[in-house]
């Protein structure tokens, strides 16, 4: 299997090691990423007063409606004036890497092409579009960004995307509601596609009994936690699109025995402004694990918790609002054995009433509550949790079907 990718400065872990028929071909990115950018709304300049006192001028004969339009092409403007050298940096990265996936799948002449996300897809797309003998075309969704960027040339590519995505053959993605999603962003339906349905979720244990899942005890020694202390754990990217700063609100008035730790994917300073504000609203009481792990330990992070949270802010659109079975931590939450409170957000209450794995809330002062729910029947939850991996997210279930397929079309 060849891999063409490309590489930047990470503080992610390292991936886990490939087997020996892995070849990757990785292009260096050089335009700047800052995932973790974060500015409180007071501290964001109010927008210039634009009343001149009654006096007139040629704009006051205008009708509204043409300096409605005026002010949004000037906002434009400037927003993109603003933001060129980025651009060219970003459009440069993304020429580089399209040149380079091309002279190597040229090199490589594939029978089957597995594209991911929007700049995965146009790059295998222009290879499909030139070479003489067409390859097999699959689309692998992984994040949907349903924003419209303002930026010209990033407008541009999510155009260029969404004509690309009529030439796939295959389309993978996690759940039927994210499909919903994804044909609405691009406003395409994928009716003459064969679609795979494959949840973002680990493999399954060889045993799923509670033994075999066990908790640890990480976040118990990280923390020095008594054995009367439930941790209650939020495990991913800390951000306000993860709604990490309400459940730090909201663990201020938790009894004190509910610990909430935040645990990042990724090496973070306790001195990003979000991670400060963070701490300052959960009055201290939000135990912060900014180390990631390897990801031979994974399994060994989650079963020290308790209970497991999830929320996304639909204010970040339907990729964040529908990420039910996309969502990484669901899955390795289950798998552990670790009950679950979701913000009801589509597809959780519907789980959660045909497994008895956890219980969703619409406001966040209700999670203490539902804590409380889990605890009183742990071990019913704990077991429905497993099962419900079993059988709504053990990976390879899912995926072993869309082998067969690729064996069968090679």
């Amino acid at each position: 299997m060849e891999i063409i990718t490309t590489s930047r400065k990470s503080n992610f872990p390292a991936p886990p090691p490939f087997p020996q028929n892995v070849f990757f071909h990785r292009i260096l990115q050089y335009s700047d990423y800052d995932r973790n950018q974060f500015n409180l709304d007071e501290n964001i300049p109010p927008p210039r007063n634009q009343d001149n006192g009654g006096t007139k001028t040629w704009k006051n004969y205008l009708p509204e409606s043409l300096k409605v339009q005026y002010r949004q092409l000037r906002s434009l403007w400037i927003e993109n004036r603003d933001h060129w050298k980025d651009q060219k940096k970003w459009i440069f990265d993304k020429i580089r890497y399209y040149f380079f996936c091309l002279r190597k799948t040229w090199s490589i002449k594939p029978n089957i092409l597995i594209s991911i996300d929007e700049s995965g897809l146009i790059a295998a797309s222009i290879y499909r579009l030139i070479c003489f003998k067409k390859p097999k075309l699959i689309f692998w969704s992984l994040e949907i960004d349903t924003g419209q960027s303002r930026l010209l040339f990033k407008y541009l590519h999510q155009k260029l995307f969404s004509i690309c995505a009529r030439l796939v053959d295959v389309v993978v993605i996690q759940e039927k509601t994210r499909l919903v999603t994804l044909e609405a962003q691009l406003k395409y339906r994928f009716d003459h596609v064969k679609i795979f349905f494959i949840p973002h979720s680990p493999i399954g244990n060889d045993s799923f009994s509670p033994v075999a899942t066990e908790q640890k005890n990480f976040f118990q020694n990280l923390f020095n936690l008594s054995s009367y202390d439930k941790v209650i754990l939020h495990a991913g990217w800390i951000h306000d699109a993860m709604c990490v700063d309400q459940f730090a609100k909201a663990s201020r008035a938790w009894k004190e025995e509910f610990k909430l730790v935040l645990h990042e994917r990724e090496k973070r300073s306790p001195n990003e402004n979000f991670i400060r504000y963070v701490s300052e609203l959960s009055d201290g009481k939000a135990l912060l694990s900014l180390e990631p792990v390897s990801f031979d330990r994974m399994d060994e992070v989650f079963s020290s918790a308790h209970i497991g949270l999830i929320a996304y802010d639909k204010k970040y659109g339907g990729g964040r609002e529908n990420a039910h079975k996309a969502s990484g931590k669901l899955g390795q939450y289950l798998k552990c054995g670790i009950p679950v409170v979701a913000l009801d957000l589509p597809g959780y209450k519907e789980m959660f009433e045909k497994y008895k794995c956890g219980l969703v809330f619409n406001d966040f002062g209700q999670i203490e509550k539902c804590i409380e729910t889990i605890l009183d029947d742990y071990e019913n939850y704990r077991n429905e949790s497993i099962r419900c991996f079993q059988d709504e997210f053990d990976f390879k279930k899912y995926f072993n079907p869309f082998l067969f397929y690729l064996l069968a079309a090679k």
